[in-house]
């Protein structure tokens, strides 16, 4: 089975309302909903692509300013985002 079809598949069950997500209609036709106004907004479209460089940006971590240009002078830089677990 392909990534695609175990996406679709966990879609297909998640929508489905029944276990093991027992998801509410309400809570799905919110996702719909929240998922319909971000491809009206353009957003995706101006997002980076796979191959794009990254803006140079500085974060401070403890007080501390850490910036992504000081981190790819010592070489190659992994950005991941963590939406957090809730």
């Amino acid at each position: 089975m392909t990534l695609q079809e175990k996406l679709a598949d966990f879609k297909a069950q998640f929508e489905s309302g029944g276990p093991p997500y027992n998801t509410p209609k309400a809570l799905i036709e919110t996702f719909h909903r929240a998922t319909e106004d971000l491809r009206r907004s353009g957003l995706a479209e101006r997002a980076l692509k796979t191959g794009d460089r990254a803006p140079i940006f500085t974060l401070k971590k403890e007080g501390n300013a850490i910036s992504s240009a000081e981190l790819l002078a010592k070489g190659p830089l992994v950005i991941t985002f963590f939406r957090g677990h809730w």
